[in-house]
């Protein structure tokens, strides 16, 4: 029967948050690329309990979801399906501080022990993947968003010291709101702070909101770039703790890939820092949207052990 307990399991909300997706882009090396943390190569040598996994893991659903498929926006990311190799990897180096967050750190060093870690990870990994993920738009889109505040360069809150705190405010009832089209995005921003006001700082607003991507290009730029380690379909590698894209948040994907660019990700492979130093913001955008769009295929996974009840 499975096993039913109760844990001080706090650390779990934000630990969760903070694990997913490593990118990278060349074969693992030691140091900060490498897992050095003796509790992280424990866990990765024991078998993950499911069962186990399966009682961790529900205070996390509260964000990430009973599904684990995460959120539209890509605040928190999909969890479901993803390496429990490159959980493990995640959570261990953001212990070691090779990963920066410092809000979330207090509650990752809260982790249990090496079995605690590898059974969250395996019955994360079994979590079926959504069928039907926020995808890039394939084409323009304009979007206000904060994608959690962050300071990206087209982060809604960097508009604020541009435009003015009124404006900003004004605009802040359009976030998350989806656009197809140049047009009925400054029609809207128009009705939100005014034709004067928009028209002053129409070329910034248009390229904070600049979310579109080009399928064809980021074929070409993923085929280039990224097959090498993140598989034909965006399938990872677990062997390696390259982890799984296919299927992943547009979003949320965006997001690393820029603080791998600035460094703020400090456990991204040096390989694929140099190797996306020349993107342009479409390019980043479109490679993205084209590699969450694959789907994972049997075999992809290394098995996690499953007991009947």
């Amino acid at each position: 029967m499975k096993k039913c307990f109760f844990r001080p399991v706090l650390f779990l909300l934000p630990f969760l948050l903070i694990v997913m997706l490593g990118i990278s882009s060349a074969h693992a090396a030691a140091g900060k690329w490498g897992t050095t943390m003796e509790e992280a190569l424990e866990a990765l040598k024991l078998k993950g309990d499911v069962d186990d996994g399966e009682d961790i893991y529900t205070v996390c659903a509260a964000c990430h979801l009973p599904t684990g498929w995460g959120d539209l926006a890509g605040t928190f990311p999909q969890l479901a399906g993803q390496h429990a190799t490159v959980l493990i990897k995640q959570i261990a180096d953001i212990r070691a501080k090779n990963r920066d967050n410092p809000t979330m750190y207090p509650f990752a060093i809260q982790i249990e022990g090496a079995q605690d870690l590898a059974d969250v990870s395996a019955y994360i990994q079994t979590l079926k993947m959504n069928p039907d993920p926020p995808r890039g738009p394939n084409g323009p889109l304009y979007l206000l968003t904060n994608l959690r505040k962050d300071t990206s360069k087209n982060s809604l809150d960097v508009l604020e010291g541009t435009i003015g705190t009124d404006n900003f405010k004004n605009l802040k009832k359009l976030e998350e709101k989806r656009f197809q089209t140049e047009e009925a995005y400054l029609k809207a921003v128009s009705q939100a702070i005014g034709p004067a006001e928009m028209n002053k700082y129409k070329a910034e607003l248009l390229k904070r909101a600049d979310w579109g991507s080009d399928l064809k290009l980021g074929k070409k730029l993923f085929e280039e770039n990224c097959v090498k380690c993140h598989g034909d379909h965006g399938q990872g590698n677990y062997k390696d703790y390259y982890p799984v894209i296919a299927g992943q948040t547009y979003l949320y994907l965006i997001r690393q890939f820029y603080w791998i660019e600035i460094g703020k990700r400090r456990n991204a492979n040096p390989d694929m820092v140099k190797q996306i130093a020349g993107f342009t913001p479409l390019d980043m955008r479109s490679v993205v949207d084209y590699g969450s769009r694959f789907e994972m295929k049997k075999g992809d996974w290394k098995k996690v052990k499953e007991e009947e009840d």
